[in-house]
């Protein structure tokens, strides 16, 4: 078997606002759609930011509470709800459309599930897919979709995904740690922080590392693994 080549992009100190961090995963996208080449992207948000899905509506943001809080707002070219960065790790993937193992959304998600789950358990993290359950609404650890990963019943890392002209841009968020706020205090309505708590976990509570360099190069390392693909820096 041949190793398939990527390229890793290291952007977790790249000073970037929350609208630059979503035309940068369009720029991967793009890149990978000229050249035919997967990409790895790994980034954090610097101030917070509360993303929103490609389809949400805007009227479940709460805009006065993120301007008390010092979070910006932004839309994600992939679906979703509401979902707050600033104590996560954020990955991007770009793949060209072609190959079988990823030729529709769900065998891309269950691909990239094998090379997740085992970045994680390099941290001594066993995670699985997660299944389709969790109340609707606006925010997205709430709910469990086929693309998002837990560890016993609660979400660890949500998970979003678009194809668009031969390629496909998927991204998703490893919970580390929590911010002193969280999505309740951002959108409109009534929601139930007990909840939300009980249906994600970060990294911190299950005493597993959560350094954000640490838990990318564990990333890096489950992707190289269960995938065999040589990553290498741009």
């Amino acid at each position: 078997m041949t190793t398939e080549r990527w390229i890793l992009v290291d952007d977790l100190d790249r000073p970037l606002a929350a609208a630059g961090q979503m035309a940068a995963d369009l720029d991967l996208l793009d890149a990978t759609t000229a050249d035919g080449t997967p990409r790895l992207r790994l980034y954090r948000w610097r101030p917070p930011a509360l993303s929103l899905g490609r389809f949400q509506p805007a009227a479940d943001v709460d805009a006065d509470a993120c301007a008390r809080w010092g979070v910006e707002v932004v839309r994600r070219p992939t679906g979703g709800r509401a979902l707050l960065h600033g104590g996560d790790l954020t990955y991007a993937v770009t793949l060209p459309t072609t190959a079988s193992a990823r030729a529709s959304v769900d065998t891309t998600y269950a691909y990239l599930a094998t090379a997740l789950c085992a970045g994680l358990d390099h941290l001594g993290v066993a995670a699985a897919v997660a299944r389709h359950d969790g109340p609707a609404g606006a925010v997205c650890m709430a709910t469990q979709q086929g693309a998002d990963l837990r560890v016993g019943d609660r979400k660890v890392c949500g998970s979003a995904q678009v194809q668009h002209h031969g390629g496909v841009l998927q991204h998703g968020s490893i919970l580390l740690a929590r911010l002193d706020f969280d999505e309740t205090d951002l959108v409109t309505g009534d929601h139930d922080r007990a909840a939300l708590r009980a249906a994600s976990v970060t990294l911190a509570e299950l005493g597993a590392p959560h350094d954000v360099r640490v838990v990318a190069e564990a990333v890096v390392q489950g992707f190289r693994d269960a995938l065999d693909v040589d990553l290498c820096s741009r």
